[in-house]
């Protein structure tokens, strides 16, 4: 019998041996978490308590040996990461995106590559906006150029970097003849002519390695360069795959759950400076001063609604997943609000819960300073940004297609 939307989110909640797990590689990766920040670098010891706690094959299923987990244990999984160590979160997140889009783009042609993350915990960088000067040559295609935003770059095993191809697309059916189309460029990190530019000397995420990729007259075989094909919005990567992974494309889960944990670290530690510390006038308890209860209560109230409406709709998503049941343009837009609101709570949270600290929340010798620089990068990834998002959805509550120009 197929259970209905009430009963089954009723039963939907993380899972535990995740979750647990998940705790336990927390603690070790805190540890680290001002080393990683002063060093502006993941040790690799993060990604080894990552690969031990199953946390880098969320994405993958079982049957491939991952650990297929689904959106509401994404959320938990997340929000401990992230508020161990931002940066960690954020690799994480965009290893588990490129492990989905490499088993869509290329079927079992990704199996070893799969096989090389579950086993030895390989980690997957990747470049989603087209760069780079891509040319064909026989058996393969030849690249050089710069790639941005590689986030974990200089730690991971293999590159995916998106370029454009001179003429059209192999599968092309229409008319005309397009001037190029998209793949992407499958490499390891230690291929020759690829060289790291260490740019990102950032304010938030600085663990997270986000630097430039450049390659110089690289040679890529066509078995490395899949044809992009990514499906539309509200459908999922691996339509044929387990219910906890056949999700829509744009349930992005994992940078809001990241946010929420950092907020949710930042609430913690609050609540327990301003049970500890002294006003610097008066020399009365922090919390004894109703402006600094009413900024812990707004920061709770943030916190709690974000994550409360992001949990609302992935449950949803993962009932019809359940159920067997189509995704439409609603499910896309609506769990894209989620998390926009989730990761906007996150940040408002975070900037109230200045007011307790004070200015000792300016300082970089404690952990406050940097759950406000990170917390920020929940609105700033471009494909996520919250106008992009607010458009997206505000034309989809308007019924205007999402390509129509003008845009203003």
């Amino acid at each position: 019998m197929v259970a209905n939307e009430k009963q089954l989110s009723e039963i939907i909640e993380p899972r535990t041996e995740l979750v647990e797990a998940a705790k336990k590689a927390a603690v070790k990766i805190a540890g680290r978490a001002k080393e990683t920040d002063q060093s502006r670098r993941v040790p690799l010891e993060n990604i080894q308590d990552l690969h031990d706690a199953g946390l880098l094959t969320v994405a993958i299923p079982k049957e491939n040996g991952g650990t297929e987990a689904d959106l509401v244990t994404q959320v938990a999984l997340y929000e401990l990461i992230g508020g161990a160590c931002a940066s960690t979160a954020w690799i994480m997140g965009n290893h588990s995106v490129l492990c989905t889009r490499a088993m869509g783009l290329m079927g079992e042609d990704a199996n070893w590559l799969i096989k090389d993350v579950v086993e030895n915990g390989s980690l997957i960088s990747h470049a989603a906006i087209p760069g780079g000067d891509t040319k064909p040559a026989p058996g393969g295609f030849v690249s050089s150029g710069r790639w941005p935003f590689v986030s974990g770059s200089s730690i991971s095993t293999w590159m995916f970097l998106s370029t454009m191809v001179p003429g059209p697309s192999p599968t092309w059916k229409g008319s005309g003849t397009p001037p190029a189309y998209n793949r992407w460029i499958i490499i390891p990190t230690s291929q020759p002519g690829l060289v790291i530019d260490e740019t990102w000397m950032a304010m938030a995420g600085r663990g997270s390695m986000s630097h430039d990729v450049v390659l110089d007259n690289v040679f890529v075989p066509e078995d490395m360069t899949p044809v992009d094909n990514r499906p539309l919005g509200h459908e999922p990567w691996l339509p044929n795959g387990p219910y906890a992974l056949k999700v829509p494309t744009k349930a992005r889960v994992w940078m809001s759950g990241m946010m929420l944990g950092v907020a949710q670290a930042a609430i913690d530690e609050t609540i327990e400076f301003g049970k500890a510390r002294s006003m610097t006038l008066g020399g009365k308890p922090r919390g004894s001063m109703p402006g600094n209860q009413f900024a812990v209560a707004d920061a709770a109230m943030f916190i709690e609604a974000g994550r409360a409406l992001l949990i609302q709709e992935v449950r949803k998503i993962t009932v019809k997943a359940m159920n067997g049941e189509e995704f439409m343009p609603e499910d896309a837009a609506r769990v894209e609000m989620a998390g926009l609101v989730a990761r906007e709570n996150a940040q408002k949270a975070v900037d109230r819960l200045f007011a307790v600290r004070g200015a000792h929340g300016l300082y970089e010798t404690d952990t406050f300073e940097r759950y406000y620089r990170d917390v920020r990068m929940g609105t700033l990834h471009a494909v996520s940004a919250p106008d992009l998002v607010r458009e997206q959805l505000g034309k989809h509550l308007l019924d205007i297609p999402l390509d129509v120009e003008p845009r203003w």
